[in-house]
């Protein structure tokens, strides 16, 4: 009988290291995405929510605007939320349903369509040119065309602390991007590499892939995905983050998979306040994209980095090829 055991101990033990990484790393995506978004027992998480919300319910307020979804045959959470243009996650924790939950054909979900915002910011499709008026700022005229300071300073070989006089012509940096024939955006180099630290350091904390597209377009609109050793006042790395702001040790910040747990946040990352990570920003699961990331850059402009929403989901499809 030990012997039988002791066999049977080797296989077992020998399947659990034969797994595909890929799969070990799509699971703890799912793992801690549940974790996070999901907290309902598990009787409530594999059926409806079934009941009527008192006034004091957190989720009162996420419901508001919901509307009811019919299943069709075969369907999925996943195939309800990309019709109707929403994350997984929202859908899962708008009816407190768990991932494994089973749909029926005919049965109706919540969902809460996503807001509709107008840009506020013009930004230009191409290089361009950029006059400098008279008490005008590298900040203030990075703020009006909707771009990173950092960029343009990088583009201008101008550094931390460079002034600019009235009437000097400025360029106004559009990222280093090769388009396809589809349209599509592809990262070469320095910002390849970059995103996939994001990607890698998103699936190690197991935000689902919605988080990971926050962290893609709050890298692509304030440094270019580039790990720039300057900034605004403090600023450094990939997300811009300012050491004086909670962000941690300047030096730890321009090594980019430190700068990609920061942004994620949550236990174990080294934030303190004022700065928040994405997984300290109460109901992130439920903010368009620009604002989750706007929300932990402190950004009053959601639409500059929700305009990279598209391009961050084509190279997250890409990266997980």
């Amino acid at each position: 009988m030990s012997s039988t055991l002791s066999e049977q101990d080797r296989r077992v033990d020998g399947s659990r290291h034969a797994g595909d990484r890929g799969l070990l790393r799509a699971a703890g995506r799912l793992v801690g995405t549940l974790a996070r978004t999901v907290g309902a027992p598990d009787a409530e998480r594999d059926g409806r929510w079934t009941r009527t919300p008192s006034e004091t319910d957190p989720m009162r307020r996420a419901r508001e605007g919901a509307v009811e979804v019919e299943v069709g045959p075969g369907e999925t959470v996943f195939d309800i939320a990309a019709r109707s243009g929403v994350s997984a996650a929202s859908v899962l924790a708008l009816n407190g349903l768990g991932w494994r939950s089973q749909l029926r054909a005919g049965e109706t979900v919540l969902v809460k369509p996503a807001e509709v915002r107008r840009p506020t910011t013009s930004v230009a499709d191409e290089l361009h040119r950029h006059r400098v008026g008279v008490d005008e700022t590298v900040s203030s005229i990075a703020q009006r065309h909707g771009v990173a300071t950092a960029a343009v300073l990088l583009a201008n070989g101008l550094s931390r602390g460079s002034t600019v006089r009235a009437g000097q012509q400025l360029v106004i940096p559009v990222p280093n991007l090769r388009k396809t024939g589809s349209g599509a955006v592809t990262l070469t180099g320095e910002m390849l590499e970059n995103a996939r630290t994001i990607l890698e350091v998103g699936w190690e904390v197991g935000v689902p892939d919605d988080g990971i597209v926050v962290a893609l377009t709050a890298a692509m609109q304030d440094s270019s995905l580039h790990n720039l050793p300057f900034g605004e006042g403090d600023a450094v790395g990939l997300f811009q983050q300012r050491p004086s702001r909670g962000w941690g040790d300047a030096d730890a910040l321009l090594d980019p998979y430190a700068a990609a747990v920061a942004f994620f946040g949550g236990a174990g990352s080294g934030v303190v306040a004022p700065a928040t990570g994405l997984l300290d920003v109460g109901g992130w699961e439920f903010m368009s994209i620009g604002e989750a990331a706007a929300a932990v850059q402190r950004n009053g402009s959601p639409a500059a980095y929700g305009k990279w929403e598209r391009a961050a989901r084509g190279w997250l499809h890409d990266l997980e090829r």
